[in-house]
């Protein structure tokens, strides 16, 4: 039995009214299964040899994660569990009615030190106990990296999609000495190494990197400019950030929203959040919203906004809570999620097959 055959067959047995299903092309098959959510793959992987096979392909899981409709989530890394928490990122927005999917932890936890530097394509990038592990909470599976080598007082991770060579690749940003240029090591997914990129480069001001239009970045220790690190030719620019309006900045924070660098900046008036609308361009900095100080109940130099709502509503983390704020009615609410009122790392990411174990 050819696959075509195995999986049409498979299908067939799948209809809801056990009626047989016409013949299709292995193609048009295809083209089906890739815009399926994954945890209902996963579950059509269980069936036969023959979807296993074709769902488990590289070529496939890139068309998925090409033509599904992405599936966002909030991750909840909690101090007080044994175990990572996850919701559907729409119940964050109104009151909880979904159970939490509960993932397990990609190590032995018993009080680990750990650090989570962000996602890409549904894989995280942890530091564990001074191991370097990919992880994909989706799917289950993960790897643990080569051997850095060392481990100096700052160490910044990041990762992201090489679209050149078609594969993944892990940044780690070195600070050898205080105040002294970083160097830059990058492991390439499926090698057994790490490869050291000529050159000194910016200190990072924090050890998460974060991942916009195929670059990660940082902010520079000794001038507070944006440091973008392209992922394809494996170089380094500057990018300005805005002026904020005049205003003198004391804290910042570089993340990204709506799949645009942005920066929450806090100065003794206000807090705002500045997107870069158009990756590269300096001139596109936009200012998305601004709270003057009196909003006690928003400022604090550990509120961070985590994600917009498409109707502009925006999920902030606050110390050790959830907030939802709406900018256009001053509207400012916490929001508790199956009552979890420890020290929590929220991380937005999607669902997806793509699998750290090359």
């Amino acid at each position: 039995m050819d696959e075509t055959t195995a999986v049409t067959e498979t299908l067939t047995t799948l209809s809801l009214d056990a009626s047989p299903l016409p013949a299709l092309p292995f193609e048009i098959v295809v083209e089906i299964l890739c815009r399926l959510p994954v945890k209902l793959l996963l579950q059509l992987r269980c069936l036969c040899k023959s979807l296993n096979t074709l769902i488990s392909d590289p070529k496939f899981i890139r068309k998925h994660l090409r033509l599904s409709t992405p599936c966002h989530r909030l991750l909840l890394f909690c101090s007080s569990v044994s175990d990572v928490l996850s919701y559907p990122l729409h119940s964050s927005f109104s009151i909880v009615t979904d159970y939490a999917t509960r993932h397990e932890y990609p190590f032995t936890f018993k009080e680990p030190f750990y650090c989570i530097f962000g996602s890409c394509d549904g894989m995280f990038c942890l530091e564990v106990n001074r191991s370097v592990i990919l992880w994909n909470p989706s799917i289950q599976k993960s790897k643990t990296l080569p051997s850095i080598g060392g481990f100096p007082p700052v160490t910044a991770y990041g990762i992201g999609f090489d679209t050149l060579i078609d594969n993944y690749k892990v940044v780690c940003v070195v600070d050898e000495g205080i105040l002294e240029d970083a160097k830059i090591k990058v492991h390439t997914l499926g090698t057994n190494s790490w490869r050291m990129i000529p050159g000194d480069f910016p200190v990072p001001t924090r050890r998460s990197l974060k991942l916009a239009s195929g670059t990660l970045n940082w902010f520079s220790f000794d001038d507070y400019r944006i440091v973008s690190f392209d992922l394809v030719n494996e170089s380094c620019r500057k990018l300005l950030p805005p002026t904020y309006y005049g205003e003198v900045v004391y804290s910042v924070i570089l993340d990204v929203l709506r799949d645009c660098l942005c920066i929450f900046a806090h100065s003794y008036t206000s807090s705002t959040v500045w997107m870069m609308k158009e990756y590269g361009n300096e001139e596109s900095w936009t200012q998305l919203f601004r709270v003057p100080r009196r909003e006690e109940s928003f400022y604090d130099i550990h509120t961070r906004p985590i994600w917009i709502s498409k109707d502009d509503l925006v999920l902030m983390k606050k110390k050790m809570n959830l907030a939802i704020c709406d900018f256009k009615n001053g509207a400012f609410k916490i929001q508790m999620i199956q009552n979890i009122d420890d020290w929590l790392s929220p991380e937005v990411y999607i669902e997806s097959l793509v699998s750290p174990c090359f």
